[in-house]
């Protein structure tokens, strides 16, 4: 009994220490997160086997990128992005007086030909900011049968004008195009117009008052020809009476009061002369007062965001015509981590940074489904779009970058199965490959050397993996590859077409992204929310860094053109540049605030210069809330700190993105996306910042997670609901 219950009282102690055992988190070397020469940063990274011995490098391997010191994640400029432009003043554009009116347009200007100095005898009209809208030619119009197909449909006329100056005979329907040459050209304004401080917008029927303006005219011609003749008239009366009192004598003191007499009516005419210019003058002033009422303008600078009125309407005195939307001025409002308020006061100058948003340049709907995998091939002078989809398609493209009339009829790599995934090979190498992964588990090469003579049939590799391939890279020397399907990774001579050998199972979760370094290194990340980089050598591999607790909102995190960085997806709201060599943070990139989050991808750009502080560009994801359907653009230093974002691509419909990415050709940069509808969408993204300067006026801290700041200033040309990045303390 006493055995019995000795061995009882060791059950706890057993179950204690199976406990303890299931906690730590051994390594292949091993080694807990608590062990000698492994992080305390709860895991963080985990260095397996920093010196593992391979034997020799499945290829020459890049000397190891040396990063230029300078600012850190906790530098002294505080970054804060994602604040949205907002245009706030808005004018009610009302009449004044009731009428008719007659265009919602702007006149047209005459252009003055730069050599002459002299008009040219053309119109045009041109946007705020010096765009060439549209041009006329009254002499050409003229001349060309009456068609309004055969004229600018923003062109129209002041019916006043075509009623005075008809351009057909009434009679007999012959065409006058001297007529049609006196009338003045107007451009058509419609809703989303962009307009100037004191633009016409509108006109009114002003036949009345052009009738009165005529006839005060007239009045103030004939009054001044009467004060002319009046004039006169005292001169010679004056001239006369001097030379009477030079002959006085009885017949003379006569005369002299006769002319007395008659000089005094001449002044009484010169003064109701005078008195009818001024009342003339009076009318015409007060004519032209009520003309320009009937030429209705903008007060500001904005865009037409409503139209009330239309042609032949009338309208009555403050009854709104328009709606613009200023923008001169503009604010803008983000959201900033409330333990940053001490940063921020109100008053203070920032600098501001704008990300306007674009439309894709290319876009592509061949696919019927998901695009799952995107690709640019190799070729310098014709680089080609491969794009795979759950529809089983392999579609191959050509961008047509240099052409602007569209993109050709792509060509199909076909598949029997779902297509998961493509890489292909890097710019001068030979074969120039693709590759692709299949629900089947099989690798397909596909020879895209040859634009113009594309293969209708795929090499495919006798060793296939047991479940669907989720992922492929190819190495930088174009001569290796790496496929994933679930939790095992295979490397491929494509010389051969060979296995050469399978990476230990260290994942314990799905492999979702495969990465080649120059440093002959491989990065896999997984659903089990790490990454783990790999040195490869010749006849098998082994982790030296595993970087844990990720949040897994992506499945593709990007490694730099150097071989140095990672992409590390920390939370929605924060991806981190990490150091392959140590695994420390050396950089952010942050998104503030409940209604952004990244997700999906984040990608590097090739480098475009050789400069050693060159800045990273970055392109992100959104996912819900207002980033749905939307890439970030960032610039990251590469000494470290805090990225901006420069710019903000939208795919149309904002529909979410499922994978990207950058052409390796540095010369002719682009990204392209696919979409979770089957679109494929191309952009040229910018690279370069443009910085402007405002002022904090508003910051509100009542909400206890974000402190939300306004920022004013003068309008460079910013969007309305753009998004801008501001920056707090630079060089302060």
């Amino acid at each position: 009994m006493r055995v019995c219950v000795y061995r009882l009282a060791l059950i706890p102690v057993a179950l204690l220490g199976i406990l303890v055992g299931c906690n730590r988190s051994p390594d292949s070397t091993g080694k807990g997160p608590n062990s000698e020469g492994a992080s305390t940063d709860l895991g963080r990274t985990t260095p397996d086997n920093p010196n593992a011995d391979v034997g020799l490098t499945l290829y020459p391997p890049a000397k190891p990128p040396v990063y230029p010191a300078g600012a850190s994640v906790g530098a002294d400029a505080l970054i804060i992005p994602n604040f949205t432009v907002q245009f706030e003043e808005r004018q009610q554009v009302a009449s004044e007086i009731d009428g008719k009116i007659d265009l919602v347009a702007s006149p047209m200007t005459r252009r003055i030909d730069p050599a002459t100095g002299q008009w040219d005898g053309t119109y045009e009209f041109r946007a705020p900011n010096g765009t060439l809208l549209g041009k006329h030619n009254p002499a050409e119009f003229a001349q060309i049968t009456f068609d309004p197909n055969k004229l600018d449909p923003n062109i129209v006329f002041n019916p006043r004008e075509v009623e005075a100056y008809p351009d057909k005979d009434p009679m007999t329907g012959r065409l006058i195009p001297e007529n049609r040459a006196k009338w003045v050209p107007y451009w058509k304004l419609t809703e989303g117009d962009e307009v100037a401080a004191g633009q016409i917008l509108c006109l009114l029927d002003d036949s009345i008052v052009e009738t009165r303006l005529r006839s005060a005219t007239r009045i103030k011609e004939a009054a001044a020809k009467g004060q002319t003749a009046a004039q006169r008239g005292v001169e010679l009366t004056q001239e006369k009476i001097e030379r009477t009192k030079g002959a006085m004598g009885a017949i003379a003191a006569i005369q002299l009061i006769d002319d007395q007499v008659l000089l005094q009516r001449f002044v009484e005419n010169l003064a109701q002369s005078a008195q009818a210019i001024a009342k003339a003058e009076a009318e015409h002033d007060e004519a032209m007062v009520l003309l320009r009422k009937h030429r209705i303008t903008s007060r500001v600078r904005g865009i037409i965001r409503s139209i009330s009125k239309r042609p032949g309407e009338v309208v009555r005195p403050g009854e709104k015509i328009f709606e613009i939307q200023s923008t001169e001025k503009v604010r803008l409002e983000g959201n900033l981590d409330v333990q940053y308020f001490n940063r921020v006061k109100r008053g203070m100058e920032v600098s501001v940074e704008p990300a306007v948003p674009s439309a894709p340049v290319r876009s592509n709907y061949g696919h019927r489904q998901d695009v799952t995998g995107v690709a640019i091939s190799g070729t310098v002078q014709r680089p080609l779009v491969v794009s795979v989809g759950l529809d089983g398609s392999a579609l191959v493209w050509e961008p047509n970058l240099d052409d602007q009339h569209g993109v050709p009829n792509p060509h199909n790599l076909p598949h029997p199965v779902a297509v998961r995934c493509v890489a292909c090979s890097p710019p001068r190498t030979q074969p120039l490959l693709a590759i692709t992964g299949a629900d089947d588990g099989k690798v397909r090469l596909w020879d895209l050397s040859n634009p113009d003579k594309l293969p209708t049939a795929a090499l495919e590799l006798p060793d296939s993996h047991g479940s669907a391939i989720t992922a492929v890279a190819i190495s930088p020397d174009g001569k290796f590859a790496a496929t994933a399907a679930g939790r095992e990774v295979f490397i491929w001579d494509l010389a051969t077409g060979s296995k050469i050998y399978a990476l230990p199972a260290e994942h314990r979760d799905t492999i979702t992204s495969l990465s080649f370094t120059p440093q002959a290194h491989l990065v896999t990340a997984a659903k089990d929310r790490t990454l783990k980089v790999w040195k490869l050598g010749k006849q098998s591999a082994a982790v030296v860094r595993t970087i844990d607790h990720r949040s897994g909102v992506m499945t593709t995190l990007g490694i730099s053109p150097d071989g140095g960085r990672v992409l590390f997806d920390q939370d929605k709201s924060r991806i981190d540049l990490v150091n392959l060599a140590d695994g420390q943070t050396a950089g952010q990139l942050a998104n503030v605030g409940p209604s952004v989050a990244f997700s999906t991808l984040a990608v590097f750009a090739p480098n475009r210069g050789l400069s050693g502080d060159e800045p990273y560009m970055i392109v992100t994801a959104g996912g819900e809330g207002d980033l749905k359907g939307g890439l970030q653009v960032w610039q990251a230093p590469r000494a470290g700190g805090r990225g901006s974002e420069v710019a903000r691509l939208i795919t149309p419909g904002r529909v979410p993105v499922t994978c990207g990415a950058f052409s390796p050709h540095k010369d002719r940069p682009f990204l392209v996306v696919g979409t979770s509808t089957g679109g494929v969408h191309l952009w040229t993204p910018p690279s370069e910042r443009t910085e402007y300067k405002g002022r904090i006026t508003h910051i509100d801290a009542s909400d206890p997670r974000y402190v939300t700041v306004r920022v004013e200033m003068n309008n460079p040309g910013l969007l309305d609901r753009s998004a801008a990045t501001v920056i707090v303390n630079r060089g302060q």
